[in-house]
């Protein structure tokens, strides 16, 4: 049995020259939990026992949970308030109209072997590693920074069950992401973006955008990240997978051909902000809130003519090598 589900992938990308380090609660080191206008930090009653539970509560009712443990308190109330700017800086970038809207939950936590609870009643919850010996990628600060404000935008584009072509999911997630990543810290920005575009100038052969649809995961990857409860159920039954949750894949976890996932991230990208640069941010904002409306999968037949009618281009130019 095959699975379509989220891969986690660190976006690697840029924001515009106007971007600059001048949020104070996202700088790299301080104590405490940081204050700022438009986010407030509450401490809430969790329902999880083995951890505590804060809410982060941003313009318009917007919220996010974060959980921690209790050797990952210090770190959890440390990026708090950066959490919740990025609510309001994605707000902005997505013409985000909700109120009250739940985005992803983060675990702040020192076990290595944390598997955090999956189901669909229970928000995505993405894992944060506080361990030392942790890979650099799950620590706090780049995730916070780098990978959070892409998965977030994951969020939203499934906020009414849309389900869209990968090109155009992680190309607009990409692009979101690097321009808030680029307003916490600019220079991780244009890292990430130099070192994507690296891979795209390196590529062995075409990377055929309009082929990157849906990633097909083993079962057997799915397994491993799973509560003993669930892999036991997956076991029973070969239909079950568990709902909601992130996860986290090498190359060889897939069944569909990922080889040129990097250099097709950047490939997205670049459709994005070349549609950006020919006709404005704010029309492939109202695009993509058109794209993601309805639940279901987006053909691309509808692609077609709604990138006709917004931007009175043809999709297939715009995904060509």
């Amino acid at each position: 049995m095959l699975s379509r589900v989220a891969l986690l992938l660190i976006p690697l990308l840029m924001l515009p020259a106007q971007a600059r380090a001048s949020m104070p609660e996202c700088v790299a080191m301080q104590a405490g939990t940081p204050v700022t206008p438009g986010v407030e930090v509450q401490q809430v009653p969790s329902d999880d026992p083995q951890l505590q539970r804060l809410r982060v509560t941003a313009r318009r009712g917007a919220f996010m949970h974060i959980y921690f443990d209790s050797r990952s308190e210090a770190d959890a109330r440390r990026h708090a308030v950066c959490l919740g700017t990025q609510l309001n800086l994605l707000a902005n970038e997505l013409l985000d109209a909700r109120d009250g809207a739940q985005w992803a939950a983060v675990v702040f936590t020192a076990d290595r072997n944390y598997v955090p609870p999956r189901g669909e009643a229970i928000k995505t919850r993405w894992v944060i590693r506080t361990d030392p010996q942790a890979v650099e990628w799950e620590r706090p600060r780049p995730m916070v920074i780098r990978t959070l404000p892409h998965e977030q935008v994951h969020d939203f584009q499934s906020r009414n069950g849309a389900i869209a072509p990968l090109w155009f999911d992680e190309g607009h997630a990409t692009w979101v992401g690097l321009r808030v990543t680029g307003m916490l810290d600019p220079e991780a920005a244009r890292l990430d973006r130099e070192e994507r575009l690296a891979e795209l100038r390196s590529a062995k052969g075409p990377v055929n955008l309009a082929g990157w649809g849906q990633r097909i995961v083993k079962r057997e990857a799915i397994l491993r990240q799973v509560s003993p409860d669930d892999r036991a159920r997956m076991q029973a039954d070969p239909d079950f997978v568990p709902k909601g949750g992130a996860y986290t894949f090498t190359m060889d976890d897939f069944e569909t051909d990922e080889s040129m996932a990097g250099a097709r991230y950047a490939a997205a990208l670049q459709l994005f902000e070349g549609l950006e640069q020919r006709h404005g941010a704010d029309r492939v904002r109202r695009w993509v809130l058109d794209v993601t409306a309805n639940p279901g999968e987006v053909t691309m037949d509808q692609l077609v003519a709604s990138v006709r009618l917004h931007f009175g281009e043809d999709l297939k130019d715009l995904l060509k090598d």
